[in-house]
């Protein structure tokens, strides 16, 4: 007689129809681990070069996503979507700023710099700072220039002006080639080089920047010290192939959004969410395959879903790679009240990761909204996720938007909003007034938590441990684990819920 199973089975915890949040159940230590955590990987692959060794993506919100935060988080191994409610002064969307936004994150780190900012032999050294000041990285302006003959990127190489070569408040008036560094004197590369050895050259010459030219003498990359030094000090970082941060953007199914497709990529950002809370109908459907049909090459990821109905009919879109799944399940998000449509998020995640596993396709489910503990991106991860997007997780770090305040107790707080709330206003007043006042989203206040790179290591640390005791590995080692049954669940009630949080 076999040995009767402690807990249930997935299939068991959700046989009964039930909704059922995170908060309901809990992984159970039935397997004897022989599993390090520093054996463990917690990469996911979402498709299109898209790869993540920390599976957390940061949501589209105005209250969150910062191009600071998305390098940070970047720089961490996650990866974070720019929002589209940046508005001009007249209250009207603004795509250029979320433009600048991606462009500032890919500008953040690279490999070769392809287009690098450069300067002309004839401009003044006041047109320089203001040229680097206007082009500034998120976190300082740019102060070194390659000089090329004609002033254009990939033009003849001529210099480099040096931050050491001029000074910011006097003698703005000379001219770059009274500054610069000549090639006489200038050590450059050439172009049949690779990265390593370009930065064992910046090493060895004890050199800030080399410019790599080609035999005509074309200015064709930079690589610099300070970008070498980054990919050194964050060796799981999110990067294409040349070494970039990566990032992605929103975009809505309004018809402005076509052009904003066109502009965010051409930023260089590295895929594209199709953001609505309702991603089964018409609208959103035409704007995925607006976006397939010319940038398919990019990742593409539609939703937002809670139905194995609505998983199916994404995964039939061969071209999709992957799709946030939840409605009304966010901490801000008041869908599921205010019109009456939503689903508990653990239920949700199941049935449509089940369905798209069920349909053989590669798409893979993000668990967005719920998330607010470690342990939830684990359950979450349990029950089909690749990933997982998150708000309240990084709402109040220090790289997100808005002013710290002090509340009544004189502790340090930050506002945290949802997206359909009124405080987002997403696409302004003339839109807010088509649609009317309803409201699907709330205003909140999160304790200050200071720097990603302070609190979010801790957060990867318990997601590691927590492999470590079911035994697992890999992402894909735990959802077989709990697709064979192997992986066990614990239903808790209200009481459970209070045992496990800090009482008495």
């Amino acid at each position: 007689m076999s040995e009767e199973r402690s807990g249930l089975s997935a299939e068991e915890l959700f046989a009964r129809g039930d909704e059922r949040t995170y908060d309901d159940f809990t992984l159970l230590n039935t397997q004897f681990s022989e599993t390090d955590k520093c054996n463990v990987s917690l990469t996911t692959d979402l498709g299109k070069g898209v790869v993540l060794r920390v599976p957390v993506m940061a949501s589209p919100m105005d209250s969150v996503t910062s191009p600071r935060l998305a390098i940070a988080l970047a720089r961490l191994g996650g990866i974070a979507v720019i929002h589209y409610n940046h508005k001009d002064a007249e209250g009207r969307p603004n795509i250029g700023k979320q433009v600048e936004d991606i462009m500032q994150v890919k500008r953040s780190q690279n490999g070769f710099i392809e287009d690098p900012l450069v300067v002309a032999p004839e401009m003044t050294i006041g047109q320089v700072i203001e040229l680097g000041n206007k082009n500034r990285e998120p976190e300082e302006a740019i102060r070194t220039f390659p000089v090329t003959e004609n002033g254009q990127s990939h033009g003849r190489l001529v210099g480099l002006l040096r931050r050491e070569d001029y000074f910011l408040g006097s003698r703005t008036n000379l001219k770059v080639k009274e500054r610069m560094l000549g090639l006489d004197g200038l050590i450059v590369g050439d172009s049949t080089m690779d990265l390593e050895r370009a930065r064992e050259m910046i090493w060895q010459e004890h050199i800030k920047s080399l410019p790599i030219v080609d035999r005509e003498g074309n200015l064709v990359y930079l690589v610099t010290r300070g970008d070498m030094e980054k990919s050194e000090q964050f060796p799981f970082a999110t990067t294409d192939k040349s070494g970039k941060l990566q990032v992605l953007f929103a975009v809505s199914t309004w018809p402005e959004s076509y052009e904003r497709v066109e502009k965010g990529f051409a930023a260089g950002a590295d895929g594209v969410v199709v953001d609505t809370s309702q991603g089964f109908g018409r609208h959103p459907l035409e704007m995925l395959k607006y976006i397939a049909d010319r940038h398919l090459g990019k990742l593409l990821i539609g939703g937002n879903i809670s139905t194995s109905e609505a998983a199916r009919e994404l995964a039939r879109l061969d071209f999709v790679d992957a799709y946030r799944c939840g409605q009304g399940s966010g901490s801000i998000c008041t869908t599921a009240d205010a019109i009456g449509i939503g689903r508990a998020g653990a239920t949700a995640i199941y049935e449509c990761a089940r369905a798209v596993h069920e349909s053989r396709s590669k798409m893979v489910t993000i668990a967005d909204g719920g998330i607010r503990f470690a342990g939830d991106i684990v359950k979450a991860l349990a029950l089909g996720a690749g990933a997982v997007m998150v708000g309240s997780m990084l709402a109040g770090s220090d790289e997100c938007p808005g002013e710290k305040k002090l509340d009544e107790r004189g502790r340090q707080i930050m506002e945290y909003w949802g997206m359909g709330s009124k405080k987002a206003n997403v696409g302004g007043e003339a839109r807010v007034r088509d649609y009317g006042n309803h409201e699907e989203g709330i205003v909140r206040r999160v304790p200050y938590k200071g720097k990603l790179g302070k609190h979010f290591p801790a957060v990867v640390d318990a997601l590691l441990h927590a492999f470590e005791v079911s035994d697992c590995r890999s992402i894909a080692d735990l959802h077989n684990g709990v697709s064979q049954g192997e992986v066990r669940f614990g239903l808790r009630g209200p009481a459970a819920v209070m045992e496990s949080r800090p009482h008495d």
